[in-house]
């Protein structure tokens, strides 16, 4: 098995062929699977930076060194590939259902109007679309991936223990050949300084948006007492194994 971290896979060059599609944004997993379903792609120079969405089936070659990937699409495909915007991660969801205005502390913006003094902070309300505009809201509620996450979004959610608060997300290891969320780092600040932990995310019991929270099904000590490892970019599958035998349940999909 051969694994790289999110933070490095940001921002590789996507090829079609000889040419360069754009630069990787993000990456939309399963958080039931943690399965990666889609590569988000911005597409640079080709589309006035477009974001389109790239299956892990269309994925022909990683190559680490090149910091690129080659994907089987033609330029056809490219424009003919579905937007980011059609199939939004659970974050993303939930805020489209909010109308939002430009606010400054108790400043409130119209457009072509200036600035209205408020006496009190402002509160974000649910639009109150009409006619077909709700007819489609509805629709896209209905066809809407509940289980589809933006790892970009995650990165930086608080990891919390059952007995308290482990630290923040702050990458996540990736398998590249089956397109897995492998591991799920922590950055425990202070609680194990010069320490790098991990958890596999089979043992994430829930996550909030709201919240910006990912709960885990363990303690802290039986985290802080894992395989040790020394770094990310050095994971190895006796690694993955070592750290499923001790917590217990398989960590290879």
């Amino acid at each position: 098995m051969t694994y790289c971290i999110f933070s490095d896979l940001r921002h590789y060059d996507v090829k079609g062929g000889s040419e360069s599609i754009g630069k990787l944004h993000d990456v939309y997993l399963d958080d039931e699977t943690w399965k990666i379903k889609w590569f988000v792609v911005e597409t640079g120079n080709w589309f006035s930076s477009n974001k389109i969405l790239v299956g892990s089936e269309q994925i022909i070659s990683f190559a680490p060194n090149e910091a690129s990937f080659h994907v089987a699409l033609t330029q056809k495909d490219v424009e003919n590939a579905p937007s980011a915007s059609e199939h939004p991660p659970v974050g993303e969801q939930h805020h489209n259902q909010y109308s939002y205005i430009a606010a400054s502390h108790n400043t409130l913006l119209f457009p072509g109007y200036v600035g209205l003094m408020l006496p009190t902070t402002l509160i974000e309300k649910p639009g109150e679309p009409v006619g077909a505009e709700k007819e489609l809201e509805k629709l896209a509620r209905e066809q809407a991936d509940r289980h589809l996450r933006s790892a970009g979004e995650i990165e930086g959610y608080t990891i919390h223990a059952s007995d308290g608060n482990l630290g923040s997300l702050s990458d996540l290891v990736i398998n590249t050949e089956q397109w897995t969320v492998e591991l799920l780092a922590v950055d425990t600040g202070k609680w194990l300084p010069g320490r790098t932990v991990v958890i596999s995310p089979r043992s994430i019991d829930r996550i909030s948006w709201q919240d910006r929270e990912l709960t885990v099904e363990m303690d802290k000590e039986t985290i802080e007492n894992s395989p040790e490892l020394s770094s990310l970019k050095a994971i190895e599958t006796s690694y993955i194994s070592r750290l499923s035998d001790y917590y217990r349940f398989p960590m290879v999909y």
